[in-house]
């Protein structure tokens, strides 16, 4: 292309100096060469954005079956926490009211009492989201309203998961710090019919059943974005 800009501007210049040709159709040759010039030059641009919008399509498919598969991942493990919350409230709400007619009666018939000091650490893999994200690259997903599901769901509903496991640990971690600082022969049941651990269990009872809302957006927000992406595909 550069070089047929070279002959063409070579062109120009040789026909300016024909002494024969009259004004007029030097004129004529000067302005044929310099549209064919610009035409050159605007098929060069053209074709160049053409390539660079294709190049932009196809990394920004690429990445949306890449998030497919990580979005998948994400729903398993939300769904692994959100199930350990459940079976955390249970375990809670059974300790939360046991009396010692109730403790007696489950050693007499040789069952254990789960005290519910269960952790919980959510991965999830955002990544491959980052690093498109920090490229500049999100707005090449021409879809608006997948582009603006995924930025609710990484940049709100993710972090809001992370508020929640960080308040859970401080909260199970006075929980164990409690049922710590019974005294060495102590039956821990004993500890756990106090009322300041009764207070403790009170907070992670409630907390249980609220929290596991913010997994179920979660998860729903991702098969959201799954099903867009899908669509995309037809």
């Amino acid at each position: 292309m550069q070089d047929e800009i070279i002959k063409h501007t070579k062109n120009i210049y040789s026909e300016m100096n024909n002494e024969k040709h009259s004004f007029k159709e030097k004129a004529k040759e000067i302005l044929a060469e310099i549209l064919i010039i610009v035409f050159a030059v605007s098929l060069s641009i053209w074709l160049h954005s053409w390539s660079e919008e294709r190049h932009q399509h196809k990394d920004a498919q690429m990445f949306l079956m890449g998030l497919k598969e990580d979005l998948q991942n994400d729903i398993s493990n939300l769904e692994d926490t959100k199930n350990t919350l459940n079976k955390t409230q249970q375990q809670i709400s059974v300790a939360l009211h046991l009396t010692p007619k109730k403790i007696d009666s489950i050693k007499a018939n040789h069952q254990q009492i789960n005290s519910g000091t269960n952790f919980i650490n959510t991965v999830v893999n955002n990544g491959r989201y980052e690093g498109f994200k920090s490229s500049g690259k999100i707005n090449t997903i021409e879809n608006e309203n997948i582009r603006n599901k995924i930025l609710t769901y990484y940049q709100q509903t993710v972090p809001q998961i992370g508020i929640v496991e960080k308040a859970y640990e401080r909260l199970t971690s006075k929980y164990v710090d409690v049922l710590l600082s019974g005294k060495e022969d102590e039956d821990i049941n004993a500890t756990i019919l106090k009322q300041k651990t009764k207070i403790i269990l009170s907070g992670i009872d409630n907390f249980t059943k609220d929290s596991q809302t913010s997994y179920e957006d979660a998860i729903k927000q991702a098969r959201e974005i799954i099903k867009e992406i899908d669509k995309e595909k037809e």
